[in-house]
Protein backbone atom coordinates (compact mmCIF):
# COMPACT_ATOMS: atom_id res chain seq x y z
CA UNK A 1 0.00 0.00 0.00
CA UNK A 2 2.86 2.36 0.76
CA UNK A 3 4.08 1.99 -2.84
CA UNK A 4 0.70 3.11 -4.17
CA UNK A 5 0.67 6.09 -1.80
CA UNK A 6 4.20 7.01 -2.86
CA UNK A 7 3.34 6.73 -6.56
CA UNK A 8 0.19 8.85 -6.29
CA UNK A 9 1.89 11.43 -4.06
CA UNK A 10 4.91 11.59 -6.38
CA UNK A 11 2.73 12.23 -9.44
CA UNK A 12 0.59 14.73 -7.50
CA UNK A 13 3.53 16.77 -6.20
CA UNK A 14 5.43 16.56 -9.50
CA UNK A 15 2.43 17.88 -11.45
CA UNK A 16 1.95 20.69 -8.93
CA UNK A 17 5.64 21.59 -9.28
CA UNK A 18 5.40 21.58 -13.06
CA UNK A 19 2.36 23.88 -12.85
CA UNK A 20 4.12 26.37 -10.57
CA UNK A 21 7.36 26.26 -12.55
CA UNK A 22 5.73 26.52 -15.94
CA UNK A 23 3.42 29.35 -14.93
CA UNK A 24 6.32 31.22 -13.31
CA UNK A 25 8.35 30.91 -16.51
CA UNK A 26 5.40 31.92 -18.65
CA UNK A 27 4.84 35.00 -16.50
CA UNK A 28 8.54 35.90 -16.64
CA UNK A 29 8.70 35.48 -20.43
CA UNK A 30 5.55 37.55 -20.95
CA UNK A 31 6.88 40.36 -18.76
CA UNK A 32 10.33 40.33 -20.39
CA UNK A 33 8.83 40.33 -23.88
CA UNK A 34 6.51 43.19 -22.91
CA UNK A 35 9.41 45.20 -21.52
CA UNK A 36 11.30 44.80 -24.80
CA UNK A 37 8.51 46.72 -26.60
CA UNK A 38 9.63 44.83 -29.71
CA UNK A 39 6.53 43.76 -31.62
CA UNK A 40 8.16 40.67 -33.12
CA UNK A 41 9.53 39.55 -29.75
CA UNK A 42 6.15 39.95 -28.07
CA UNK A 43 4.39 38.12 -30.93
CA UNK A 44 6.83 35.20 -30.88
CA UNK A 45 6.73 34.97 -27.08
CA UNK A 46 2.93 34.98 -27.12
CA UNK A 47 3.02 32.16 -29.68
CA UNK A 48 5.28 30.03 -27.46
CA UNK A 49 3.33 30.90 -24.31
CA UNK A 50 0.03 29.75 -25.82
CA UNK A 51 1.65 26.51 -26.96
CA UNK A 52 3.08 25.91 -23.46
CA UNK A 53 -0.30 26.66 -21.91
CA UNK A 54 -2.08 24.11 -24.09
CA UNK A 55 0.51 21.38 -23.70
CA UNK A 56 2.25 21.65 -20.35
CA UNK A 57 -0.13 23.71 -18.20
CA UNK A 58 -3.26 21.83 -19.20
CA UNK A 59 -1.70 18.55 -18.10
CA UNK A 60 -0.06 20.09 -15.04
CA UNK A 61 -3.40 21.45 -13.85
CA UNK A 62 -5.39 18.32 -14.68
CA UNK A 63 -3.16 15.75 -12.96
CA UNK A 64 -3.39 17.14 -9.39
CA UNK A 65 -7.17 17.33 -9.76
CA UNK A 66 -7.30 13.68 -10.80
CA UNK A 67 -4.74 12.43 -8.28
CA UNK A 68 -5.85 14.42 -5.23
CA UNK A 69 -8.91 12.39 -4.24
CA UNK A 70 -7.25 8.98 -4.68
CA UNK A 71 -4.27 10.25 -2.68
CA UNK A 72 -6.47 11.47 0.17
CA UNK A 73 -8.35 8.16 0.23
CA UNK A 74 -5.12 6.13 0.09
CA UNK A 75 -3.70 7.89 3.15
CA UNK A 76 -6.98 7.52 5.05
CA UNK A 77 -8.45 11.00 4.72
CA UNK A 78 -12.02 11.82 3.80
CA UNK A 79 -11.52 14.31 0.95
CA UNK A 80 -14.50 16.56 1.70
CA UNK A 81 -14.25 16.30 5.51
CA UNK A 82 -10.79 17.88 5.86
CA UNK A 83 -10.58 21.64 6.27
CA UNK A 84 -7.32 22.01 4.36
CA UNK A 85 -8.59 19.89 1.46
CA UNK A 86 -11.79 21.96 1.22
CA UNK A 87 -9.75 25.18 1.21
CA UNK A 88 -7.36 23.64 -1.36
CA UNK A 89 -10.24 22.69 -3.64
CA UNK A 90 -11.73 26.18 -3.44
CA UNK A 91 -8.32 27.74 -4.10
CA UNK A 92 -7.70 25.30 -6.97
CA UNK A 93 -11.06 26.20 -8.55
CA UNK A 94 -10.16 29.89 -8.34
CA UNK A 95 -6.75 29.26 -9.89
CA UNK A 96 -8.27 27.30 -12.76
CA UNK A 97 -10.87 30.01 -13.43
CA UNK A 98 -8.18 32.72 -13.43
CA UNK A 99 -5.95 30.54 -15.60
CA UNK A 100 -8.72 30.00 -18.16
CA UNK A 101 -9.33 33.76 -18.30
CA UNK A 102 -5.58 34.39 -18.66
CA UNK A 103 -5.38 31.80 -21.43
CA UNK A 104 -8.19 33.52 -23.29
CA UNK A 105 -6.35 36.83 -22.97
CA UNK A 106 -3.11 35.18 -24.18
CA UNK A 107 -4.93 33.96 -27.27
CA UNK A 108 -6.08 37.51 -27.96
CA UNK A 109 -2.58 38.87 -27.26
CA UNK A 110 -1.16 36.32 -29.70
CA UNK A 111 -3.59 37.38 -32.42
CA UNK A 112 -3.09 41.13 -31.90
CA UNK A 113 0.70 40.95 -31.72
CA UNK A 114 0.97 38.53 -34.64
CA UNK A 115 -0.98 40.93 -36.85
CA UNK A 116 1.11 43.88 -35.66
CA UNK A 117 4.33 41.94 -36.40
CA UNK A 118 3.09 40.99 -39.88
CA UNK A 119 2.16 44.61 -40.56
CA UNK A 120 5.52 45.75 -39.11
CA UNK A 121 3.86 48.27 -36.80
CA UNK A 122 4.30 49.09 -33.12
CA UNK A 123 2.27 47.28 -30.52
CA UNK A 124 -1.34 48.50 -30.67
CA UNK A 125 -3.21 50.02 -27.74
CA UNK A 126 -5.37 46.90 -27.50
CA UNK A 127 -2.23 44.95 -26.60
CA UNK A 128 -1.46 47.23 -23.64
CA UNK A 129 -4.99 46.81 -22.30
CA UNK A 130 -4.82 43.03 -22.73
CA UNK A 131 -1.42 42.83 -21.06
CA UNK A 132 -2.64 44.79 -18.04
CA UNK A 133 -5.62 42.43 -17.69
CA UNK A 134 -3.28 39.45 -18.01
CA UNK A 135 -1.02 40.86 -15.27
CA UNK A 136 -4.03 41.31 -12.97
CA UNK A 137 -4.75 37.58 -13.40
CA UNK A 138 -1.13 36.43 -13.17
CA UNK A 139 -0.75 37.67 -9.60
CA UNK A 140 -3.63 35.64 -8.10
CA UNK A 141 -2.65 32.60 -10.15
CA UNK A 142 0.90 32.60 -8.78
CA UNK A 143 -0.22 33.48 -5.25
CA UNK A 144 -2.85 30.76 -5.38
CA UNK A 145 -0.34 28.15 -6.53
CA UNK A 146 2.01 29.09 -3.71
CA UNK A 147 -0.93 28.91 -1.30
CA UNK A 148 -1.78 25.42 -2.57
CA UNK A 149 1.78 24.29 -1.97
CA UNK A 150 1.64 25.70 1.55
CA UNK A 151 -1.62 23.84 2.23
CA UNK A 152 -0.18 20.57 0.86
CA UNK A 153 2.79 20.85 3.20
CA UNK A 154 1.12 22.36 6.27
CA UNK A 155 -2.25 20.52 6.13
CA UNK A 156 -3.92 22.63 8.84
CA UNK A 157 -6.77 20.93 10.67
CA UNK A 158 -9.59 22.37 12.73
CA UNK A 159 -9.57 19.54 15.31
Amino acid sequence: MIDIIFAIKFVHVLAAGVAVGTWSCIALFMVLAHRSRNTAVVALTAQFVVRAEFTVMTAALAVPAVSGVPLALAIGLSPLAEFWIDVSLALYAGIVLCWLAALRIELRIRAVTRQAALDAVVLPTAYGRLFRLWCMLAVPILAGMIGLYALMIWQPRLD
